[in-house]
């Protein structure tokens, strides 16, 4: 059993300020040397919402280019948002920048391709957002329990800010 923290999975939301999710990241991919991985999850269209597409847009490849719009809509908001983190960071950002091994969008159920994402970069730590406040059970919002009853490996969970 290896001891060192080698890869990070970084789950950022785009409705929300993820600046604190990615700050404690980077943290840590600083602290430790490992390569930080962000990630976005896209929930996938209910069953129901495709076949209404499918329905009313005949034309498969316009159909096809519009499901794909949305993941393509999602990767400039996620780059924007990493653009507008490391900007504010100032000098040194680039060096905090080169910590970042891959940034990616992906569709499905979003508790469950955080986990199989993290198993396929050999992640070590999972960082995510809390997405609410308080010491109860319901202190992680639907996603991070989500996440928190998958994984095999630690989760480190991000309070947003006051």
């Amino acid at each position: 059993m290896h001891n060192s923290i080698e890869n990070i999975l970084c789950c950022v939301g785009l409705k929300s300020d993820s600046h604190a999710v990615l700050e404690q990241a980077v943290k840590l991919a600083s602290a430790t040397g490992a390569h930080l991985h962000i990630l976005h999850a896209v929930k996938s269209l209910e069953d129901d919402v495709m076949n209404t597409l499918r329905v009313n847009i005949r034309d498969k490849q316009a159909l096809k280019a519009m499901v794909r719009k949305r993941l393509d809509d999602a990767q400039q908001q996620l780059d924007a948002k990493l653009e507008n983190y490391f900007s504010a960071c100032g000098e040194g950002s680039e060096v905090l920048e080169s910590y970042v091994a891959s940034r990616d969008v992906v569709e499905g159920y979003p508790a469950q391709v955080i986990v199989q994402r993290a198993s396929k970069l050999s992640c070590d730590l999972i960082v995510m957002a809390s997405n609410k406040r308080g010491i109860t059970a319901s202190y992680a919002g639907k996603v991070t329990r989500g996440v928190l009853k998958r994984s095999h490996i630690p989760v480190v969970v991000v309070p947003p800010p006051e």
